[in-house]
Parts: structure tokens; sequence; C-alpha cells
């Protein structure tokens, strides 16, 4: 299991109780401290000064990210154990697509999956532009996951202070048209290979608009119906995900998916089902590295 904390955090240890209680041995990395070698005894890695010797790797996170380089480097760790034989899950490149909200954005679109209208942007000009023609929306960071970072706005002399701000620091503008969801709630659909492994609804808390249960949100068990689970899994395959937290929004035109999650959290939505992702997510990564 993948992580960089320096111990393990609740989705690691739920993964490896689940594979050990499946009979397999399961060790947790911080991916900051594995290290392979190339052209020199290639195909080895060492964790410290431990081999590191698992057939198997689920990543959790990259961990905190300071730099491009660091960015580069964790990423080609995993792509050089995923090319030694290893399975990765989720495979590396798939997850630094799903991590890139611009980019998994743009895969689905292509892909015929109904999205929000959006706008990426380093022009302040088109940015509220698009707040004058959308009248609410949206502001994320383009990496960004449990809602941290995103702005609701309306106003565009307040919209304009906040863009000028964030392009100050030499953040781009991802800007989405705000999407009224019904009772406050979006919904969220874990998907494991091509399954829907359960769902939950997340009802914004009283006063908010952000669902996200990292940020109050409640979670509730949700029975979906056949078109989102089928969206759900579309999206998830769409990125080539072997796992994920799919968001979907029902709107006047049917239903959207607001964001694909590679490294999904599922305390919430664990205690709101009964359903344990870990056991699903074990079993579909050895299935993959027996074939």
């Amino acid at each position: 299991m993948i992580h960089d904390a320096p111990t393990p955090p609740w989705s690691a240890r739920r993964l490896i109780e689940a594979a050990r209680s499946q009979g397999h041995k399961a060790r947790y990395y911080r991916i900051s401290r594995i290290h392979g070698y190339i052209s020199d005894m290639p195909g080895t890695f060492r964790y410290g000064a431990r081999s590191l010797t698992a057939d198997a790797l689920i990543v959790r996170s990259l961990g905190f990210i300071t730099n491009a380089e660091q960015l580069t480097r964790r990423h080609a760790t995993l792509k050089h154990l995923e090319l030694s034989g290893r399975t990765v899950v989720n495979p590396p490149d798939p997850l630094m697509v799903a991590r890139d909200k611009y980019l998994s954005l743009v895969v689905l679109e292509s892909m015929g999956i109904p999205v929000p209208p959006t706008l990426v942007t380093e022009d302040i000009s088109a940015a509220v532009e698009a707040v004058e023609r959308w009248g609410e929306v949206v502001v994320k960071p383009v990496v960004g996951s449990m809602g941290r970072g995103s702005i609701r706005l309306a106003d565009p002399d307040l919209a304009y202070n906040v863009f000028r701000s964030l392009l100050s620091f030499g953040h781009p503008l991802y800007i989405q048209k705000y999407l009224e969801k019904e009772g406050n709630a979006d919904i969220r659909v874990f998907v494991v290979g091509d399954n829907a492994i359960a769902a939950e609804l997340r009802r914004a808390p009283p006063g908010s608009w952000k669902t996200n249960v990292a940020q109050g949100g409640t979670p509730e068990p949700y029975a979906p119906d056949p078109e989102v689970e089928e969206l759900a899994v579309r999206a998830s395959r769409a990125l080539e995900l072997e796992y994920s937290g799919v968001d979907l929004a029902p709107t006047s035109d049917g239903y959207v998916v607001l964001e694909v999650n590679a490294s999904p959290l599922w305390r919430g939505l664990q205690e709101a089902t009964g359903v344990d992702p870990a056991t699903h997510i074990v079993r579909h990564t050895v299935e993959l590295a027996r074939r």
C-alpha cells in the first residue's frame, strides 16, 4: 500500500487488513523512500535499505507535493515499478490524468460523457466574461481534492479580485458553471473494475454548498438507477482507472459527471452503506496481478 504519511492512514490500514484477511502478505510503503535502479541491477527496487519485493501495489496517495520535480519523480517511480512487471493500481499514467481536473474533463467529454460547462484559462478577461455569462460559478484548484480551495462566486467584481489574486501566485483558473443540486446533494459512486459496488448521497451541511464529507457533508446510502451506475463505470473506464470515486449531479438535462477521484476516501461511504471497498479493491488487484 503506497502513501507518504509517516504512519498508514485509515484507508491504507483497511487495505492492509483486507489483504491479510484474504491470505496475502501486505506492507505499507512511503513513496518518498522507494528507489529503483536503472542499468545497474535493473528491476531492483529498495525501500530504504530493504528490497521491495511486492508483486502488486495499491496507490493511495503521492504524498504532499512541493514542486514539479518531486511530482515527476514520484510518478516516474510508479511507472518504473509498472514497467518492471509489477501491478500498480491505480496505474501511474491514468492516476496523473485523473489528478488533473482539466485534462480529465477533456478526456471524459471526448468519450461522450456529460460534464459541466467549464473554462480553464490564465486570461482574467475571459474568466470574468464566463462569470457574466453563466451567472454563478465555482472556481477550483486544477489539482486538489475534498473540496478544499473551491470558491463559489456570482459577482463579477468580486470574481475579478479572486482571479487576479490566484493569477498573481501563478495559479491557472479552473472555472465551472455552478449547477444547482436537488436537495443540496450530489452522488458519489464507488467503482472497482467494471462494477459500481456502492453509492452514497452526500448532502451539504446547513449554510454550505459543499457536499464533500471532509467539508461536513452527510453521507446517506443511495441506490443508484442503472443510468447512474452505467455513467459512473463509463467515466471510470474512460480514464482507465481500476478503482475510483465518481461524483455526479442531476440537472435539468440529465446527469453530469462533476469529477472522478482516483484516490477516493471511503470511510463515510462504508459507514453509510455497510460496503467495504477495501475488500473489493484488494480482490480486483489480485485478479489483475494473476493475469
